[in-house]
C-alpha cells in the first residue's frame, strides 16, 4: 500500500484515541502543515517527473521550498498588477462578483477554485482579501493575525512562509494573479536568482563557472 494511503488515516485514528495529545490550535497547525506538504509533494511530482525528492524529505521539512518557485521571467517590468492592501480587500474579498485573493510573501493568488475553503462559509473565510504571510508563518488564524503585517518574522517563521508560498505557487486551481505593493517581490526575486546561480555553479554576477573537479 502506498504511504500516502494510510497516512491521513493513522493520523485520524491517533487523534480519535487521544495519542496526540495537545491543544486544538497545534494540532490544526500540524495538521495544515501535514497536508499543505503532502500537497506539495503531489504537485512536485505531477511537475517533475523525475523529482527525486521522497515524500518523507518533504513531511519532515528537509527539502528547500524555494527550488519549487520559477519566476525567472516575473520581474519590475512584468504585467501583474500590483495591489495595496487596501485594494487587495476591495477587489478580493470574494464578496458579489469579486474573486477571492490572498497575498502571500508579496505575491498574489487568485484561491476562487477553492471557495469552500477560503468563501464566506469556509474554514479561512477570513483569509480572502488578505495579505497572510504572518497568520500561515505562525499557524494563528484569529482576524488579529491575519490583519497583521508580515514585519518582523524570523527564522523559522520565515521558512514557514517560504512552504506555503511553494504551496500556492504550485497549486494547479490557484493562479499567480499580481504582487503586493512593497519589496517582498524584490527580495522573492533576488533569492531565487542567488540560489539558481548557486546552483549552477554561477558567481556573484549571475556568469556560470565551468564545474570544479
Amino acid at each position: 500500500m502506498p504511504v500516502v494511503a494510510w497516512i491521513k488515516p493513522l493520523i485520524v485514528a491517533c487523534l480519535s484515541v487521544g495519542v496526540l495529545k495537545v491543544n486544538q490550535p497545534k494540532i490544526d497547525r500540524f495538521l495544515m502543515a501535514f497536508f499543505r506538504d503532502l500537497g506539495r509533494h503531489k504537485a512536485r511530482k505531477r511537475a517533475n517527473a523525475g523529482n527525486n525528492k521522497s515524500l518523507i524529505t518533504t513531511l519532515l521539512r528537509k527539502d528547500n521550498p524555494m527550488e519549487d518557485i520559477m519566476i525567472e521571467q516575473e520581474d519590475e517590468s512584468s504585467n501583474l498588477p500590483t495591489y495595496t492592501p487596501a485594494e487587495l480587500l476591495e477587489f478580493g474579498n470574494g464578496l458579489g462578483d469579486h474573486p477571492i485573493l490572498i497575498g502571500i510573501m508579496g505575491r498574489v493568488y487568485d484561491v476562487s477554485s477553492g471557495e469552500r475553503f477560503y468563501g464566506p462559509e469556509g474554514r479561512y473565510s477570513l483569509f480572502a482579501g488578505h495579505d497572510i504571510t504572518y497568520a500561515l508563518s505562525t499557524g494563528c488564524r484569529t482576524k488579529e493575525c491575519v490583519e497583521m503585517p508580515p514585519n518582523g518574522l524570523e527564522g523559522k517563521q520565515i521558512l514557514e512562509a517560504k512552504r506555503w508560498l511553494s504551496f500556492f505557487h504550485m497549486h494547479d486551481k490557484y493562479p499567480l494573479v499580481g504582487k503586493l505593493e512593497g519589496n517582498y517581490f524584490q527580495d522573492l526575486l533576488s533569492e531565487l536568482v542567488d540560489l539558481s546561480i548557486q546552483q549552477n555553479g554561477g558567481d556573484s554576477k549571475g556568469n556560470i563557472q565551468p564545474p570544479i573537479f
